[in-house]
């Protein structure tokens, strides 16, 4: 009896305090676009060309550009990661003349002392640029 007033009072102070840590969960981000306001993450589904490349860019990491229904896409992988947790957002979109862009991307690391999820991740993030002839170069941070 007295191990579940125990559970009964963890319960009620969980409810009333919620978790002692924010979870981020991995959603697609809005990249900040200078000079290209149609930018833009894409979640699925995709074109088949485009799951194609993140089959291969999943694993090996790196990013592969592909032309599907008049847009051009950027699969951007980070490859293989010990837990859950990580993500990849590109923080800046640089236009560089007609057809240029210069998309700038980092890899978001768990928070130190938070819980993640204990099997190995592979983070992917996909772009779309209105422009079929987009020249597309990807800087990690």
């Amino acid at each position: 009896m007295l191990h579940a007033w125990y559970s009964l009072l963890l319960a009620a102070s969980l409810s009333l305090t919620g978790q002692p840590f924010h979870i981020d969960h991995p959603t697609p981000t809005q990249a900040a676009v200078v000079g290209a306001d149609e930018l833009q993450s894409v979640s699925a589904p995709y074109p088949p060309a485009v799951q194609d490349a993140l089959r291969s860019v999943r694993k090996n990491g790196g990013h592969s550009v592909v032309r599907a229904d008049q847009k051009t896409y950027v699969v951007i992988g980070a490859g293989k990661r010990p837990t859950g947790g990580y993500r990849l957002v590109a923080d800046k979109v640089e236009r560089k003349g007609t057809h240029g862009y210069v998309i700038h991307v980092r890899e978001q690391k768990p928070a130190a002392g938070s819980m993640a999820t204990q099997v190995i991740s592979y983070p992917t993030l996909v772009v779309s640029v209105p422009d079929k002839q987009a020249q597309v170069t990807v800087l990690f941070r």
